[in-house]
């Protein structure tokens, strides 16, 4: 079965096309400005290297967030589209699912950059679940709660593109190895399809409210509304 991924979630702009094991193409890049142009481009310059079309996909995939309010609308919006018009199922997937390393003998703290002060957090367990509620939290008002919330002694591995940022408040951590991409979302999403035939459609992930600025005429507007 084959499997179009994209993340346009996190720092990195990824998308991969994946049959089974194999990866038939996997494309990436640091630069996520103009997304919304160039995502359809990626997207059908992999199929035409991979010498496939939309009708030998078999399901979709694409990461929900949490991370950048725009690149999660872009990617969700691009692979709605794609989805209803090649007529596939499609998946989501969250960043949290993404960076995952399942590990039977250690905590999993997944840190997922907000490009603030505070970072997106989630503690799994081997199968993936939420050990505690998830979070958009400072490093440090993190390490606390994680410590009141889920005390005792632990092993903790810490995986996602924040991680390196909270690994001084770990220091007995191991940090996951490899970053995770859209390569992994396309296996998750094969995965979940051979369980299941029938999926929720996928909506945004946020763990915190959009920033919002008032333009300049907004304001002038307003306060002569009051006088």
């Amino acid at each position: 079965m084959k499997c179009l991924a994209v993340n346009t979630a996190t720092t990195v702009l990824s998308l991969a096309l994946v049959e089974g094991e194999t990866v038939l193409h996997f494309f990436e890049t640091p630069e996520t400005r103009d997304q919304g142009n160039t995502l359809l481009e990626h997207i059908q310059s992999g199929l035409k290297k991979s010498n496939i079309g939309f009708a030998d996909l078999d399901v979709l995939a694409v990461v929900t967030g949490p991370g950048s309010f725009t690149g999660i609308r872009i990617g969700l919006a691009a692979l709605r589209g794609l989805a209803l018009a090649a007529d596939k199922p499609l998946i989501g997937l969250t960043s949290f699912d993404m960076f995952a390393v399942p590990d039977t003998e250690a905590v999993n703290i997944v840190a997922v950059e907000s490009w603030r002060e505070e970072l997106y957090f989630a503690v799994l367990d081997e199968e993936g679940h939420p050990l505690i509620g998830c979070g958009n939290e400072t490093p440090e008002v993190f390490a606390r709660r994680f410590a009141h919330e889920l005390p005792g002694g632990h092993h903790i591995r810490l995986s996602g593109d924040a991680a390196a940022a909270l690994a001084p408040f770990f220091p007995q951590a191991v940090l996951a190895d490899k970053q995770a991409d859209a390569v992994n979302v396309a296996r998750l999403a094969l995965h979940k399809f051979k369980k299941n035939a029938v999926f929720p459609r996928p909506v945004p992930y946020y763990l915190r409210e959009a920033d919002v600025t008032i333009s300049a005429k907004t304001v002038r507007t307003l306060k002569a509304q009051e006088d």
